[in-house]
This record gives structure tokens, C-alpha cells and sequence, in this order.
């Protein structure tokens, strides 16, 4: 259990990486495109918690309005989590470019040793790379969490779907996030998917405190650069480690 609490350590150490210097000004455009992302998810949530609202009260009995809890709490837990995956893989996607810069950041400010330095062309060149990355991370996912989102309209097994969508998205935060500052050491996302593999615990944790701290609002907008940052620290020190 000590991986798992060390997980959680690091996702934590991103918000204080985010605030320091050379690194604070990487974190504006992907936090400002996390904010557009969380105002549509609230957005999309308001409008589908109002059409449930009005199916309960037309196809619920008066006596049997007392299910209604029991269908808010099985929404809120299932429509959201499922919400929320999709979210910020599509945020993720969008901001890849910036997010591999931050890492590189956050990297040579723990190191203190520079990256193979490229020029802004070379930078560009590896935009639709980068994307790449994020989509190979969305193919890998999409099979599996289709399996998961079919439990979740079978009765009764409806919440433990939704313990299996969480920990399978705990598990995904864990690789997406970690893929930056890998990639941006040219390490395969195979070989990526490996070496978490031998470290669970450690990315559950990780990836649980992104999911968690991703439903807490205004914090929420704070979650990828946070996430990234708390990441590339993760990857630095137990690369190291071996």
C-alpha cells in the first residue's frame, strides 16, 4: 500500500511544481483550456440531470417517488464518471503540445539538465507525434471501456460497474499523464504500459488523486497541469530508481 500513498504523494507534488520558476507560465493555456472543458461538462450534466428529472416525474407512480434518490445517486455516479474520462481526454488531446512542453519544464527544473534542445520548427513538426500519443492512449481505452459502459445497464450490477469504470479510469489518468514526460524521451507507449504494470499500486493512486481532484470545482481547472507536473516528477524518480 505504500506505492499507492506514494501515488497520491506525487499527483500532489504537481501543484506545487506548477508555481515555481520557469515553470508557472507553461501552465496558462492548459489550464485555460481545462476551464472551457469543465464549464461544458457542467453545461452537458445540467442539461441531462433535467431530463431525468422530468422522466422520473412521468413515468414514476407518486408512491414510488421516493426511487428517485436511489436513480440521482446511480446518475450522478455513473453519468459522471463516464463524463468526466471523456472530457478530459478530449481536453487532453487538444493540449498535448502544451502539456509535453510543461513536462520538459518541470523536468529540467527537478534535474537541472536540459533536453536535447530542438528548434520551434522541430517543435511543430512533433505536434501531430504528441496528438498521436494521446489518440493511441483513447484506442487502447475505447474497447475496454465500452465493455464496462454496457454493465452499467445491467440492474444491480450498475455500481459495480461504476467501481470498475473508476478504477479502470484511475488506471488510464495514470498513463495518460505519464506518457508526456516519457514521450518526450522517446519511450514507446508499449513500453510505457509495461513499466506501469510493474508499478500498480503506484499508478492507481496516481491516477484516483487526478479523478478525485478532478470532481472538486474550481480545483478541477488546476487538474492537467497539476497532473502533468505531478507526472513527470512520478516518471523522473522512479525511472531512476529502475
Amino acid at each position: 500500500m505504500n506505492n499507492f500513498f506514494l501515488g497520491i504523494h506525487y499527483f500532489l507534488s504537481g501543484f506545487r511544481l506548477i508555481a515555481k520558476p520557469g515553470v508557472r507560465r507553461f501552465v496558462i493555456i492548459p489550464v485555460s483550456l481545462n476551464i472551457v472543458f469543465f464549464i461544458g461538462l457542467f453545461l452537458v450534466l445540467r442539461h441531462f440531470a433535467s431530463e431525468l428529472n422530468g422522466w422520473i416525474f412521468t413515468h414514476l407512480p407518486g408512491f414510488l417517488r421516493w426511487l428517485s434518490i436511489i436513480f440521482w445517486l446511480l446518475f450522478f455516479i455513473s453519468f459522471f464518471l463516464v463524463l468526466i474520462y471523456f472530457f478530459v481526454m478530449m481536453a487532453n488531446i487538444i493540449s498535448a503540445p502544451f502539456n509535453g512542453l510543461l513536462a520538459e519544464k518541470v523536468e529540467i527544473y527537478l534535474t537541472g539538465q536540459v533536453l536535447v534542445k530542438r528548434s520551434m520548427l522541430e517543435t511543430i513538426k512533433d505536434v501531430p507525434r504528441m496528438i498521436g500519443r494521446q489518440l493511441a492512449v483513447l484506442i487502447y481505452s475505447l474497447p475496454r471501456l465500452l465493455l464496462l459502459l454496457i454493465l452499467f445497464f445491467i440492474p444491480v450490477i450498475q455500481l459495480v460497474a461504476a467501481l470498475l469504470w473508476f478504477i479502470f479510469s484511475a488506471w488510464l489518468m495514470a498513463m495518460t499523464y505519464t506518457d508526456y514526460p516519457s514521450d518526450n524521451h522517446r519511450v514507446s507507449f508499449r513500453q510505457l504500459r509495461d513499466w506501469l504494470r510493474q508499478r500498480r499500486l503506484l499508478a492507481l493512486g496516481f491516477g484516483m488523486s487526478v479523478l478525485m481532484v478532478s470532481m472538486i470545482p474550481v480545483l478541477n481547472f488546476f487538474v492537467i497541469p497539476v497532473a502533468v507536473a505531478g507526472a513527470t516528477n512520478l516518471w523522473i524518480f522512479q525511472h531512476k530508481r529502475g
